[in-house]
């Protein structure tokens, strides 16, 4: 036992700042930083109001009943030593408590007792502040606690730890009047807490077994949905489909573990709407065992078919970005009106998809559409149709490709476009080419021109805006998913820094070719780089090469600058986080150990 600190020793401390001769290192450090909290004259610790301490004993409702067993025993083997047994959690106030009734009874009167926080802020040195605070166990005795009104206490405390993060949950406390005799109280003390950490390591893997069986059971119910299971710590309990895999690598999947262990402990709506909050279009189901939740399962979500009100496929299409955003708005004012529409841009940009949107959303929606292959029409087909009139019960005519058709051809076609229009036919026309240059140079008749060109949208290619490419992918993993009734696609943080670095050259055509590729040759339905097709991995010459290597130099040097703290470096670039991880990945940029 250490040389006990004398009542003069403290006073010269606390008036002339003279540290004991024999003062132990840890105590008088501790009393170093209790001289910044102003709590000298506290006679008695802060306490909760019963409502908040209802709730910390509700979120440190598994250690308490760990401690269960430990706390009865000790009733009986501390009643002839005038000491009680003080369950803490790890916010220092005081949860549970047992032994010597008499000694309860003393302890009220500096608040030792259910509610008192015992944090070295709140009333300086003692057992239970000061080991949570280092993080190991501690013994104070009677004048070295810094407030002096507590010193009339001696106490022995050890940290509690969760058996699988190691995170200390509270403290276990020996607690006994000064003056009284020695007790064995640090061994006691540990030998508690280690029963305690043992029945929560029980706890924990009866929890796992019936995560793994509950995992099973919807499997077996449910189908080849892949599925990832995690504990009350965020670990894998079980995987299929190589979702253990995305869980370690995906940048996603790591914050979402991340987050579990706050979490767990709260209502089983609050966790689904938290985690909801870090991946979308997926269902988290909150597993429980009675009324406690242990573990969370997530699932990729199968789609559902959702009947399209007008308009709201505009909408959906603009909401992939401002470029998107500003050319829907203009579509959806169109919807409303007659006029011919001309919608020009690169093959692949998605010319088709609004046309579509453009016809579901205006007066002929309840009439189908038909496209009619300018390259492919000739004078024949063309008078066939408009000698027996066959335009049948279709809303809108689109034309696709209309700088195809043949000179000798291109009359007739204005012919059937004005007699389609007299029939309230709507024209919608696509082109890969600048029909008003075509015009100019003569090879398309004016007058045609100006019959299906009374308003022109310009789609810009994929590769104008790169800010739109994932929300287009997703919005084409979505429909793919509802109209062939399979799981949606998801990709890694890596899949999507190749994907939005890509040029796209095929524009849409080729984004759904690869969502369809994708999804018959992943076996999880998670896309992780490596299962990209190998033009995503090749490195093109591009006129912007020099921008993206000042760019490159830029975040580099801003990342030496902050030294590693990545939160502060997309502060300094004025970027989101998750567009500065994209960036990173892009440019094979290593990210920093510690951010």
């Amino acid at each position: 036992m250490p040389q006990p600190i004398s009542k003069t020793e403290w006073e010269n401390f606390i008036v002339l700042g003279h540290a004991p001769k024999a003062i132990r290192k840890g105590v008088l450090n501790s009393w170093g930083r209790c001289q910044t909290y102003s709590i000298r004259n506290r006679a008695q610790a802060p306490t909760l109001a019963e409502e908040a301490l209802h709730t910390q004993r509700a979120l440190s409702k598994r250690m308490r009943h760990a401690a269960r067993n430990a706390l009865y025993k000790s009733d009986s083997l501390l009643v002839d030593t005038q000491s009680i047994v003080l369950l803490s959690d790890q916010n220092g106030v005081i949860i549970d408590a047992a032994g010597d009734k008499r000694i309860l009874d003393r302890g009220r009167e500096n608040h030792l007792e259910l509610g008192g926080n015992w944090t070295e802020q709140a009333i300086g040195t003692n057992a239970i502040g000061t080991s949570l605070y280092l993080g190991q166990p501690v013994t104070i005795h009677g004048c070295e606690h810094y407030c002096e009104e507590i010193q009339r206490w001696n106490c022995s405390a050890t940290p509690i730890r969760d058996p699988i993060s190691q995170e200390i949950l509270g403290v276990l406390d020996i607690s006994w009047p000064n003056g009284n005799g020695e007790i064995n109280s640090a061994t006691l003390a540990a030998s508690l807490a280690s029963q305690v950490e043992t029945e929560l390591t029980r706890a924990v893997m009866r929890e796992r077994a019936m995560l793994m069986e509950h995992g099973h059971l919807v499997r077996m119910r449910g189908g080849n949905d892949p599925i990832l299971v995690l504990d009350r710590s965020g670990e894998n309990v079980l995987a299929f489909e190589g979702l253990a895999k995305f869980s370690a690598e995906d940048e996603v999947l790591r914050t979402l573990r991340q987050k579990i262990p706050a979490l767990i402990d709260q209502r089983p709506e609050t966790i689904s709407a938290a985690l909801a909050e870090c991946m979308s279009d997926t269902d988290f189901e909150v597993i429980n065992q009675g009324e406690d939740a242990i573990g969370v399962m997530i699932s990729l979500r199968r789609p559902k078919r959702k009947r399209c009100l007008p308009g709201a496929e505009l909408a959906r299409i603009g909401s992939a970005g401002p470029t998107l955003a500003e050319l829907c708005k203009k579509a959806e004012r169109l919807a409303g009106a007659d006029i011919p529409v001309l919608i020009e841009g690169e093959a692949g940009v998605g010319k088709s998809f609004l046309a579509q949107a453009l016809h579901r959303a205006s007066a002929h929606a309840n009439r189908p559409i038909e496209v009619m292959d300018c390259a492919e029409i000739t004078d024949d087909i063309i008078l066939k149709k408009l000698d027996r009139n066959c335009f049948g019960s279709i809303g809108t005519l689109c034309l696709n490709g209309p700088g195809s058709t043949a000179p000798n051809a291109q009359k007739l076609l204005l012919r059937l476009v004005e007699t389609a229009m007299e029939q309230d036919i709507r024209i919608i026309a696509l082109s890969t080419r600048h029909l008003y240059d075509d015009m100019k140079l003569g090879s398309f008749r004016a007058d045609l021109y100006y019959r299906i060109a009374g308003v022109r949208l310009s789609i810009s290619p994929l590769r104008d805006r790169s800010d739109e490419i994932l929300p287009l992918l997703g919005q084409l993993c979505r429909k793919h998913a509802q109209s062939s009734g399979r799981r949606e696609l998801r990709f890694t943080s890596a899949a999507n820094a190749k994907l939005s670095s890509y040029d796209w050259p095929g524009n849409l055509l080729e984004m759904n070719n690869l969502v369809v590729s994708l999804d018959i040759l992943s076996l999880s339905g998670l896309i992780d780089q490596s299962e990209l097709p190998s033009e995503f991995h090749r490195s093109f010459p591009s006129i912007s090469g020099t921008l993206q290597d000042s760019e490159r130099m830029r975040i580099i040097d801003v990342i030496d600058e902050e030294q590693g703290n990545l939160s502060k470096v997309a502060k300094r670039l004025g970027i989101a986080r998750s567009t500065l991880y994209l960036k990173l990945d892009s440019y094979g940029i290593e990210r920093p150990t510690k951010h």
